[in-house]
């Protein structure tokens, strides 16, 4: 039996390892260079949250993260929190109004 336990041990080491590797990718609402750096830095502030990236003309959020230390679910919500709707999910309106004049996105748009 221990021998079995053994096995199947070893066995499965190797894919629990990478299971708790994901890759998010997002809709986020921005504009600008400003915008990048705030949202990157809002979902980099999650546990395990790595490689984020947004980009302007795509408005196109992902991230690589670790599924046992953060969700998808808290790292949409730090997005939201820094003032960015995310995918049809309205954004902290307080954190919307403290966003620069450049990164208002819901006031005027920029290429």
């Amino acid at each position: 039996m221990r021998i079995l336990t053994l096995a199947l041990s070893l066995f499965l080491i190797p894919f629990m390892l990478f299971a708790a590797e994901q890759k998010i990718t997002l809709k986020v609402s921005g504009n600008c260079g400003s915008c990048k750096k705030r949202i990157v830095a809002a979902a980099e502030t999650l546990p395990s949250v790595e490689d984020a990236a947004w980009d302007k003309k795509t408005k196109v959020f992902t991230a690589e993260y670790d599924d046992t230390k953060t969700t998808p679910e808290a790292i949409k919500q730090a997005i939201l929190k820094a003032g960015y709707d995310v995918e049809g999910v309205t954004a902290d309106q307080e954190a919307y109004k403290k966003l620069p004049d450049c990164c208002k996105y819901k006031d005027h748009t920029h290429d």
